[in-house]
């Protein structure tokens, strides 16, 4: 097993998505680790505020960037009380991971994310464990909102499989030769990669939605002040 990433596995700026975003106001990643490298590429770090999208036996008590920045724990998942059973069965498909994610209990915490990095005057993080899920949904529903196109929304959200064995080795703190030596071997695969597909299936609901992603986000609990925030923050 070799040495574990000294750095993020998996950020990037949002602003990479697409032309015409503004770079330095939102990044993507993966869980931080303390005595993590200084990530190369970005306008500016640390951030100013970091949203924690993960749920409390996902992490320790102090953030890493704690001392840095402004940390603001997001659960998105805890509304749907995936616990026990109901999470395995649940991690039994993207599909069915996501679906619940935009639905109503849980919708909220996507439209908090949306807000705090609209109302922020600096630059905001946002990560999960592997910045693969409740990370790229959080981004597909921003880019969304910003008018992206969702070839490119999608595009984005794939970008992650390149990076996934190094999350992988990140959270087994060392790269295995072969998932199947470690306790992730009982995950199912698609838990692991980040195919098209389960984006393309959350960027349906939207589009789907009466009125489209901005309805939907409407309908959850966004607002319109807060939606020109975003755009003026993140539009170029």
């Amino acid at each position: 097993m070799d040495k574990p990433l000294d750095r993020l596995a998996n950020i990037r700026d949002l602003a990479d998505a697409a032309p015409g975003l503004r770079a330095g106001v939102a990044y993507r990643s993966d869980a931080p680790l303390a005595g993590d490298a200084v990530p190369t590429g970005l306008e500016v770090w640390p951030p100013r505020t970091v949203l924690d999208l993960r749920g409390r036996g996902e992490k320790h008590p102090e953030h890493p960037l704690g001392g840095d920045a402004t940390v603001i724990d997001i659960d998105i998942l805890a509304a749907a009380n995936l616990v026990g059973e109901a999470a395995r069965t649940t991690l039994s498909s993207l599909a069915e991971l996501y679906s619940m994610m935009i639905g109503p209990q849980t919708a909220p915490g996507l439209v908090r994310v949306v807000r705090e990095v609209a109302t922020d005057d600096g630059p905001v993080l946002f990560h999960c464990s592997a910045g693969k899920d409740r990370t790229g949904v959080s981004a597909a529903l921003m880019l969304r909102l910003l008018d992206v196109d969702r070839d490119r929304v999608v595009a984005d959200y794939a970008r992650t499989q390149a990076n996934m064995p190094g999350v992988i080795g990140r959270m087994l703190g060392g790269m295995p030769d072969k998932v199947a030596d470690t306790p992730l071997a009982a995950v199912p695969r698609e838990v692991l990669e980040a195919p098209a597909e389960a984006i393309q299936a959350v960027l349906d609901v939207w589009d789907e939605h009466d009125g489209g992603v901005e309805g939907w986000y409407l309908a959850n609990g966004g607002d319109r002040e807060t939606l020109d925030a975003l755009r003026a923050r993140l539009l170029a």
